[in-house]
């Protein structure tokens, strides 16, 4: 099954939960200062694992299907360059990591595990300040999506986007490729993005700049309350554009972005209020695809699993 028609015919897809934290939290590794955790492909592969397949183990469990995707947000050509890992192939490597753990599963279950390129901004995420504008986006971001579609990944998803200008540039990157893929926000609970524009405004934008369009969009690294309160603010309610906006990877904190990206302590609210928030935004504005970020884990992503099998 593709991805597509998993996309098209799923009620409920699962992402997986935080990675980052969990690695700095509960392994105690040091991550490279400039492509983050994706050099433990090499130094600490068993860590990696150990989390990725536990988010696996429980859409197992519950017969969903989970979007796997690569360790990879922050590496690009120059992070690569500047890393300790500058002679690795690290996005092919990534991508043969999360393929080799899919292929441990079953012939029934391996089906419904989808491995995904993930991309990200060439700044900072918390903040629009930096963004590139769209010619030097797909100028800087093609070589990357270049490489994931020589590896015949299952998606591509541009992650925690915060500014219209660089997402539009990434968009027409992906879509060159061929590959079905996602855009993934960094919103306020305003209703816009960093830069401002509202999320209505800015899905307007992308999709008339594009051929194919993005699957969908999506929102990570945001609390689903206020998520909520984004999708029904004046600027974004009731416009075509939303639905169009069909996921979330929930941030366990509902602190601003300048709060979290400031913050030196792990933030965790009530996982079970969560998903019930989370669940809100399927039955009222149709999300289909539901997962974690910062300060969630497999508590997190079972409890959503569970809430979404009895109580859709």
């Amino acid at each position: 099954m593709s991805f597509e028609s998993c996309y098209t015919n799923s009620r409920i897809i699962l992402t997986e939960g935080a990675i980052v934290e969990r690695l700095k939290n509960e392994f105690n590794v040091m991550l490279d200062p400039f492509v983050n955790h994706a050099g433990l492909l090499y130094d600490f592969p068993h860590a990696l694992t150990d989390i990725y397949k536990e988010y696996i183990e429980i859409a197992c469990r519950y017969h969903l299907p989970i979007m796997l995707m690569t360790p990879t947000r922050k590496v690009n050509s120059e992070t690569h360059q500047q890393s300790a890992f500058r002679d690795r192939p690290l996005i092919s490597d990534s991508c043969n990591f999360l393929k080799d753990i899919k292929n441990q599963y079953s012939d029934y279950f391996s089906p419904n595990i989808f491995v995904g390129g993930l991309l990200g901004c060439k700044g900072d995420a918390y903040s629009s300040e930096g963004a590139l504008d769209t010619v030097a986006a797909y100028k800087f971001h093609k070589n990357q999506v270049d490489e994931f579609r020589k590896k015949g990944v299952d998606f591509l998803f541009a992650g925690i986007m915060p500014a219209l200008s660089e997402a539009i540039g990434l968009a027409q990157a992906m879509a060159e490729s061929r590959i079905p893929y996602i855009i993934s926000f960094m919103i306020r609970k305003d209703g816009c993005l960093l830069d401002g524009i509202s999320i209505a405004e800015a899905i307007r934008t992308i999709d008339k700049s594009v051929n194919p369009q993005p699957l969908c969009y999506m929102s990570n690294c945001v609390h689903p309350s206020n998520l909520i309160l984004a999708i029904e603010c004046k600027a974004n309610k009731h416009t075509l554009q939303m639905n169009r906006f069909l996921g979330i990877q929930a941030n366990a904190s509902s602190l601003t972005p300048e709060e979290l990206n400031n913050c030196g302590m792990l933030q965790q609210e009530n996982f079970d209020k969560m998903a019930e928030q989370m669940l809100y935004l399927v039955k009222r504005h149709h999300f289909k695809i539901l997962g974690g970020c910062c300060g969630t884990n497999g508590v997190f992503i079972e409890a959503l699993a569970k809430q979404s099998l009895t109580k859709i």
